[in-house]
């Protein structure tokens, strides 16, 4: 199995402040420069975005990293609270005081972590973002609702939303790395350093975090009986479609809309746009760009050792069994 921190190490390197997320005092935005890698982004992997101009791809670009911000919002309001304060409770964790201490140091991390992000997209967009408006593309769904709500109500049985937050944990870490290794883009120039600094700022916590949710998927996944491997495994598995395919409700069209909005000269193209959103259900490219052994090794060794897991390129079409 994979060796973790323990929680005393993770308590000691947590209370470093040089260790911790500090959001830098003046976000200075430069609206002249995109702000994520061009692969991060969804039209990317598909033919109409070379044929946008450069101006409508900078646009797209940076309304496409607001919804990246707001996604890991959404991933630290939305089931971090849910899934890890029950988790307290489990029968294996309740009595660990270091693990008690980590687990809620990691959760009034991520509170804080979801203001930062508020104000990153402020700095941003203040015309989108008007208090008290703190998403525009990630509003979960009721279905969402629904299913975040579950995760918590069976969390101390059934905690296989571990395996979906340390993937998406390790690959906002990936992508802070992006950005600070290639801050060239390939067709927009360099990279916005505000918008970029906030994201690496993210990655001092997010390092500590993968070792919390490693710890308790060791705990209150790989310790229980069988069946209910089985049951967590095959839990997770069935989650993946809801969040990975791209739907007409979904963030990218809302994306999409919103540069139309921004830019009503793509009026015309706007359907052209939201088909190639929906049709990268079926664009391998795409889809392992999602999820892959390059972006989250961690994740992937932890999937690597999970015998349940085995069949889960079903779901997952960018996991390749090691």
């Amino acid at each position: 199995m994979t060796e973790w921190l323990s929680p005393d190490a993770i308590n000691r390197l947590a209370a470093d402040p040089q260790r911790r997320m500090t959001l830098p005092e003046a976000l200075a935005i430069d609206n002249s420069r995109p702000f994520v890698p061009e692969n991060q982004t969804q039209l990317y992997y598909t033919p109409i975005y070379q044929s946008l101009h450069r101006e409508h791809r900078l646009r797209y670009n940076q309304l496409f990293g607001l919804r990246i911000n707001e996604y890991i919002m959404m991933l630290e309001a939305d089931l971090v609270d849910r899934l890890l304060l029950p988790l307290k409770q489990h029968k294996r964790v309740r009595d660990d005081l270091a693990l008690q201490a980590a687990i809620q140091t990691m959760v009034d991390e991520e509170r804080y972590h979801y203001q930062c992000f508020v104000a990153l997209n402020r700095a941003c967009r203040p015309d989108l973002y008007p208090p008290p408006v703190e998403r525009l593309f990630s509003v979960v769904p009721a279905w969402g609702t629904a299913m975040f709500k579950v995760v918590g109500a069976v969390a101390n049985r059934l905690a296989f939303a571990l395996w979906y937050i340390m993937a998406l944990e390790e690959s906002s870490m990936a992508l802070a790395r992006q950005m600070e290794r290639r801050p060239q883009t390939e067709t927009l120039g360099e990279l916005d350093p505000a918008f970029t600094s906030v994201h690496l700022q993210h990655m001092k916590d997010e390092a500590r975090h993968i070792h919390v949710d490693g710890i308790l998927i060791d705990l209150c996944i790989g310790a229980e009986p069988a069946w209910r491997r089985r049951l967590n495994a095959r839990l997770f598995g069935s989650m993946l479609p809801g969040i990975l395919v791209p739907t007409r409700h979904g963030a990218g069209v809302k994306v999409v809309r919103q540069l139309v909005r921004d830019m009503p000269e793509l009026r015309d193209r706007e359907a052209e746009m939201v088909r190639a959103v929906l049709a990268l259900n079926r664009n391998t490219a795409y889809r392992e760009s999602l999820f892959n052994r390059q972006l989250m090794p961690l994740t992937f060794r932890v999937f690597d050792q999970t015998e349940e897991l085995s069949d889960l390129q079903r779901w997952m079409p960018g996991y390749d069994r090691k």
